[in-house]
């Protein structure tokens, strides 16, 4: 497929194309408005207040979210007032700036919601500093901004109830895309040689990153429907659908055996093409899945993939009739093919769902939510310099006061783009930073650099109208794909408001607009990698000793749940020891590719690589235990403890900081006269005590 094709494949799928078209929508009809009454500079005040109300909107039901979007209005309104009040007093302003940038900040600690609004009203108050200037008079600002977040606010939650479940629809399509990359990217195990196994196992880290993150928020949106409420037979549906995803990727990231070693052993070249042709073909067909649950349309399987199965079946025992295989390499295969058998039979089951029908044996399932903290809990670890909010919020703190200390020194008046910079820039990591650092940089510097021609050959209002939504519209959908490019449409996005908003049109082609802003966007970047670098810098380096206590922690407790549930219905705590497993090891995999961007030595950035892909290969064969669990593939209890009891002391010495005690490594099972199943468990068992081995002594280097 063309990589054209590819690209508007992937916008067209991605849940940001149906947000960005939903923002486009309701920018459009203020902007059109405005147009029509002549009144643009006030449509696009509104505009921008739409703005800062779509990137600070949060999901959820109805009925909560009237409630956020009214406190949200309410937060805007004594933002931009108190910025329109104070803006021209800089020695009460610049503290009061920097107090409540802290505690907005600070505010991210009581969830999303409140992070999210926090940071919309930051953005709404650097858009009134920035139009202060061209404000006719004081209510201006306060009324227009608050008014376009609000029509935003309303026009979605009214869309929201004519489709209460559409955000979940597109999150759990999501899921399914991912898991299709993420099939699609490990079938190139089988047709690749040895030496270009590292990079495809990179390339498998980063998108079972985007996998895990993406069933954990759509986790988080079913928790939200459920809760309070019975589920009526829709939201069911979705539940059984995401329940459905989980177990497809716990089969899709178990490991039956070493890609490096098949493609000796298996010298039958038509075998290995056979199990990279399902694959992709599985990945093709959970992709079509996730489009079925986007565009709300029944799922229809492919029947070629039932064929596939059965040659695939064929093939591989008249192999064997002919080379005579060990049943060292057979029972692994055998258990694989079952694997994707199940896969096949997940989809199938599927099919029912999407069509509108509930299977019979279904139950209805519940999720685990969060214990509460109490309030006292939750201040004490947020006022801790160890707290990442608390040291983000120092450092943001900072970069304003800085950044509003050069506004009000040099008197730029239209100055406030360092304070947007510093705001979009500065992370909670350095990696995060130095990433948004130079995308920030180079898609600012092409925006202002696009914007003076653009001036110039489109003065008409209704062209550059029409390039403000466009702007908006792309903007949304590349945020989360292309940040570089985001940022482009943005800034132009940004400048062209501003220009609209009251300066001329004209002076602005004329002036050399690049210089002031490029000025502006270097020194907010600057301030941002200054303040990440040297206030408490938050090193991966610092958390690698906790995250690998939590990853061997929940590994142990994987496997304990694995033992103790052997049918092949997932309960509640055995989904929940699964899921830990998988965001701790997601957890590792994002450490290790945080830490190569940042100033360590070489030592570090070997022993978090050694960390992570151990620990993704132990949850690989944990995975391969889990899936199979109900086909007599199982562990003998003395052998899991010794598994546990490994993990378990090595994770209680890196929490209490103390040295791990010298332990002789864990024996190999030896096997004879061994049934099927016994042979994969022999196997699995053995790499995985090589496996806790190794994490045991690379624990003590920590």
């Amino acid at each position: 497929m063309p990589s054209f094709s590819l690209w508007l494949r992937r916008i067209f799928t991605d849940s940001h194309f149906f947000f960005a078209l939903k923002v486009m929508l309701a920018m459009a009809s203020l902007l059109l408005g405005g147009w029509w009454l002549d009144q643009v500079p006030v449509a696009v005040t509104l505009s921008l207040g739409a703005m800062a109300g779509a990137l600070s909107e949060i999901d959820h039901r109805p009925g909560p979210r009237l409630v956020q979007l009214l406190a949200g209005l309410l937060c805007f309104f004594v933002a931009v007032t108190g910025v329109t009040a104070l803006i021209d007093s800089p020695w009460l302003f610049g503290p009061v700036l920097v107090l409540a940038t802290f505690c907005l900040i600070l505010a991210g600690a009581w969830g999303q919601a409140a992070g999210k609004l926090g940071f919309g009203v930051l953005l709404v108050s650097i858009y009134a500093m920035q139009g202060h200037i061209d404000s006719p008079y004081f209510w201006y600002q306060p009324v227009w901004l608050t008014a376009g977040a609000a029509w935003y606010g309303l026009c979605s939650w009214l869309i929201l109830l004519l489709m209460p479940y559409k955000p979940v629809h597109e999150q759990l399509a999501q899921c399914y895309f991912a898991l299709s990359r993420y099939l699609l990217a490990k079938s190139r195990f089988f047709d690749s040689p040895n030496e270009l196994h590292q990079g495809l196992r990179h390339q498998l880290a980063q998108v079972n990153i985007q996998l895990v993150n993406s069933l954990e928020l759509t986790k988080q949106m079913l928790n939200r429907r459920l809760k309070g409420k019975p589920s009526d037979d829709e939201l069911a549906r979705l539940l059984e659908l995401y329940l459905l995803v989980q177990s497809m990727h716990e089969r899709a990231a178990s490991s039956h055996y070493s890609y490096s070693q098949l493609n000796q052993a298996l010298d039958q070249a038509e075998v290995l093409t056979g199990y990279q042709v399902l694959l992709a073909e599985l990945g093709e067909a959970c992709y079509r899945l996730g489009l079925a649950i986007l565009t709300h349309k029944p799922y229809v399987p492919d029947k070629r993939i039932g064929w596939e199965l059965s040659a695939l079946k064929d093939q591989l025992d008249y192999s064997h009739l002919r080379r005579h295989y060990s049943s060292e390499l057979m029972s692994p295969l055998r258990f694989l093919t079952r694997n994707m058998q199940h896969v096949y039979d997940t989809l199938l089951r599927a099919k029912e769902l999407t069509a509108g029908a509930m299977p019979a044996d279904s139950q209805r399932a519940e999720l685990a939510r969060p214990p509460s903290q109490p309030l006292g809990e939750r201040l004490k670890a947020l006022l801790n310099p160890n707290a990442i909010l608390f040291r983000h919020g120092v450092r943001l703190s900072l970069c304003f006061a800085l950044g509003y200390g050069l506004i009000a020194t040099l008197e730029l008046e239209r100055g406030y783009w360092i304070l947007l910079t510093s705001l979009f820039v500065c992370q909670p990591s350095f990696s995060a930073t130095r990433q948004r650092l130079s995308e920030r940089t180079l898609g600012t510097l092409a925006g202002i650099v696009a914007s003076v021609p653009l001036l110039w050959l489109f003065p008409a209002v209704e062209s550059q109208l029409f390039m403000l939504l466009l702007c908006a519209f792309v903007f949304f959908t590349q945020v989360r794909i292309n940040y570089s490019w985001a940022v482009f449409f943005i800034t132009l996005f940004v400048l062209l408001a501003f220009n609209l908003q009251g300066a001329s049109l004209q002076e602005a082609a004329r002036t050399p607009v690049l210089l002031p802003r490029l000025f502006d966007t270097l020194t907010g970047c600057a301030l941002a990698f200054v303040a990440v670098w040297y206030i408490w810098p938050d090193w991966q380096r610092r958390h690698l000793p906790q995250l690998l206590a939590e990853a061997m922690r929940a590994n142990a407790a994987y496997l304990a749940a694995i033992t103790h549930q052997h049918d092949s219905r997932d309960n509640l705590a055995y989904r929940l020891a699964r899921k830990q497993a998988h965001l701790a090891d997601n957890k590792l995999a994002q450490a290790w590719q945080n830490i190569r961007v940042e100033p360590v030595s070489k030592h570090w950035l070997n022993l978090c690589f050694e960390i992570a892909y151990r620990n993704h290969a132990l949850l690989s064969y944990l995975s391969t235990l889990g899936a199979h669990r109900d086909q007599g593939l199982s562990l003998p209890v003395a052998l899991t403890g010794e598994l546990n009891q490994r993990l378990c002391a090595a994770a209680s010495a890196l929490d209490s900081h103390t040295p791990l005690p010298p332990q002789l490594p864990l024996p190999v099972m030896a096997g004879d006269n061994e049934q099927e199943q016994d042979i994969l468990a022999r196997q699995l068992h053995n790499n995985m005590v090589l496996l806790v081995n190794d994490l045991y002594q690379l624990a003590k280097d920590v």
